[in-house]
């Protein structure tokens, strides 16, 4: 038995592993193994860092399994990460209930209003809200003024000017799923020296054909013959004959682009997770080795990161003038171009999906009307309504065992 998968991100690694007992499997990747999970190697310093910023959560099953499946446990570290709020150049932390009482842009009331929401968020059933859009839950649920002065650069740093379609589904889930939070700040999880350990034992004993894949029928990838074929890619990438024979539906994504810097210092003495409140090129400031001993890396690593649309905006200006805007934006945040040691731009096309509202019903399952062709990835329900390296994993071991069901591999 013969079987293709196209894409070695999370979902592709984990199917493969899954079914490599059972059959045949050759997974195709036209660019990096670990696709969003990808890595940057710093040569000089002898360290690898995520191109993208990653952490995890206590909750995240499948990813602790196969972090201790490939018997990197002992390397999963779990720490208290702070956060704050920059505005005007200056960063204010909200983290104890001291420094979210001195937060100036909130009155004591709307404070307390923000408290009875986060309690309120985790008795509800945040899919009964997929068709309620996220400005007007907040809206009607706290206010303007919070949705204004603390909702909307949450929204904006995570879905660019796209927040505005947003479900309010996916911010109840995000508080009610994701928040651990401690008395100083959210417990976070991160794989000591880098998530690409996972990423390289993941790959290790697979068949992996670094080149553009071409699906055609009878089921064959550039002409090859397969009995299934599992597709983990972005949907937009898909070949059109085949998005329209297997009836997927038309999913709008966001693109990422994320500036990484290593630096002499760092902007704050000890916050992990800094959200604008200004309008800035970038909605976030993840100041990796506030996390991380900065030890490990022998320099300071912050992430800038921001999202755009695929056809437009930051996705499409060239490198050398986004690492300008984004030096000279980050200085406004007290970090000199005298303190940078180097600074990379990661673009991502197709980084996942908005979940604007209605977007329960472009779920995909993982069975298509093409007979033994599957897909799998950020549009599967483990992936609903947040993607996440813990629901593509899942994604991709759930549509293993249909695949083993349907060929009779069990």
């Amino acid at each position: 038995m013969k079987i293709a998968i196209i894409g070695a991100g999370l979902t592709g690694l984990s199917a493969a592993n899954a079914l490599k007992e059972y059959s045949e499997v050759t997974v195709y990747e036209k660019a990096e193994v670990g696709g969003l999970a990808g890595s940057y190697q710093n040569e000089d310093k002898g360290y690898w860092i995520e191109k993208f910023y990653h952490h995890c959560f206590r909750g995240d099953e499948a990813l602790l399994d196969q972090i201790n499946k490939f018997r990197l446990g002992r390397k999963l570290v779990w720490r208290t990460a702070k956060t704050a709020f920059a505005s005007n150049g200056k960063l204010y932390p909200l983290n104890t209930p001291f420094e979210i009482l001195r937060y100036p842009f909130l009155s004591f009331f709307d404070k307390i209003k923000l408290a009875r929401f986060t309690l309120s968020s985790k008795k509800k059933n945040f899919r009964d809200f997929d068709d309620y859009r996220v400005v007007d839950g907040i809206r009607d649920e706290l206010g303007e003024k919070l949705f204004k002065e603390f909702f909307m650069p949450l929204l904006r740093s995570k879905f660019g000017e796209n927040y505005v379609d947003v479900s309010y589904a996916w911010l109840l889930a995000r508080v009610s799923i994701r928040s651990n939070r401690k008395y100083s700040g959210e417990e976070l999880g991160y794989l000591r020296h880098g998530f690409h350990q996972l990423i390289e034992r993941m790959a290790e004993r697979l068949l992996i054909v670094q080149k553009t894949p071409s699906i055609s029928f009878p089921l064959s990838v550039n002409g090859e013959r397969y009995d299934a074929i599992i597709y983990t890619g972005p949907i937009p990438l898909l070949q059109d004959k085949i998005k329209k024979a297997a009836k997927l539906p038309d999913v709008r994504y966001q693109s990422s682009v994320c500036a990484l810097i290593g630096a002499e210092t760092t902007l704050s003495e000890d916050t992990y997770w800094t959200n604008v409140r200004d309008k800035s090129i970038f909605g976030a400031i993840i100041e990796h080795t506030n996390f991380m001993p900065r030890d490990d890396y022998g320099e300071d690593l912050i992430y800038l990161a921001s999202y755009s649309s695929p056809t437009g905006g930051l996705f499409t200006k060239p490198e050398s003038e986004l690492k300008k805007l984004y030096l000279k934006e980050v200085e406004k945040y007290g970090l000199k171009e005298k303190d940078v040691n180097w600074i990379k731009i990661f673009k991502a096309k197709y980084s996942g999906p908005i979940f604007e509202k209605g977007y329960l019903k472009k779920v995909t399952d993982y069975r298509t009307p093409i007979k033994n062709f599957y897909v799998a990835g950020m549009t599967s329900p483990p992936n609903y309504p947040e993607r996440s390296m813990n629901g593509s994993i899942k994604a991709g071991l759930e549509v293993a065992e249909v695949v083993k069901n349907e060929l009779g591999l069990v």
